[in-house]
């Protein structure tokens, strides 16, 4: 993998969520954040474009937001309201929204970004629709990014379906895309991410550094486990979205891998799943660094230091 710079800059494509937030707050504190940008996914695009600008604001942070696809390229738009509440901040008592987006143009933001800086980093942390629109309009994007470092797929099962994780499911059209850019790609797939577990100790441990975004972050976590438990009986999952941006500022804490990624577009049991080709010597047509392994505790440590 190239190497990363000591305080990389970045753009943040995100649909917040839990981990949407804590992901923003990460690279807030170990990034120069450039933008942040929004995706219909978790909730609907308005609910998460409100929830990047509260999460900002809370954070104390001056970044322009800019929204941008509400639904995905080919496939019906499908929300998680059962993980994240219907407008995607389940939980936490809210401030009033002081904050703007600076345009609904979030494709035309990356693009003229990127186009007046090489070099930058696009952390996606939703469906990748928005950074799939953006390869197609420029495809020389692809290469003029130092990388694409993406939360989504898996090398095992699926969250959404049995073989599908959410990101790449709302949108595996816009993901195949994307994984066949040329981009240099880092995944943060499930079976890297369910490795950094959110229980209980952790939210008492957020909770515990007592500034506003940990109090937000520790009620949204709390919200989440009370949905996980009622779901699948207890009370644990993964904190998926802040991976990613570790895996930039922080590479670490994080084993990758060369592997070659598919997405299956067709298939009626399987559409969305990432196929991840393990074999011995299948390295030689690699597109992806996908991330197998994560240094927990130093994980933790850097989530606590953000707040």
């Amino acid at each position: 993998m190239t190497e990363m710079p000591v305080r990389p800059r970045l753009i943040v494509d995100c649909d917040p969520g839990l981990d949407d937030a804590a992901a923003i707050a990460v690279a807030a504190r170990y990034a120069d954040l450039v933008g942040v940008t929004t995706v219909g996914g978790n909730a609907p695009l308005a609910s998460v474009t409100r929830n990047a600008l509260l999460t900002l604001q809370v954070l104390g942070v001056d970044v322009d937001v800019h929204s941008g696809a509400e639904r995905p390229l080919v496939a019906p738009m499908r929300h998680a309201p059962e993980v994240h509440g219907e407008d995607g901040f389940a939980g936490p008592q809210l401030p009033p929204l002081g904050r703007r987006v600076a345009s609904e143009s979030a494709v035309e933001y990356i693009i003229e970004t990127v186009k007046g800086e090489e070099g930058l980093w696009l952390v996606a942390v939703g469906p990748l629709t928005n950074i799939a629109l953006a390869l197609r309009l420029m495809p020389s994007l692809a290469t003029k990014v130092q990388g694409i470092s993406i939360m989504g797929g898996s090398a095992t099962s699926g969250n959404a379906t049995a073989a599908a994780e959410f990101n790449i499911l709302v949108d595996p059209e816009a993901a195949s895309a994307v994984l066949s850019s040329g981009a240099q790609i880092l995944m943060a797939g499930l079976d890297l991410t369910h490795q950094f577990v959110v229980d209980d100790w952790l939210s008492a441990k957020v909770a515990a550094v007592g500034t506003p975004t940990a109090l937000m972050l520790s009620d949204l976590m709390n919200d989440f486990l009370d949905k996980v438990e009622r779901r699948r009986g207890e009370r644990k999952g993964g904190l998926h979205d802040p991976v990613a941006v570790m895996a930039i500022t922080h590479p670490d804490l994080i084993e990758h891998r060369l592997r070659r990624v598919d997405v299956e577009l067709t298939g009626t049991h399987t559409r969305g799943m990432t196929v991840v080709d393990q074999r011995l010597g299948s390295a030689s047509n690699a597109n992806v660094h996908h991330g197998y392994r994560l240094d927990y505790d130093r994980a933790v440590e850097v989530l606590l230091s953000s707040l």
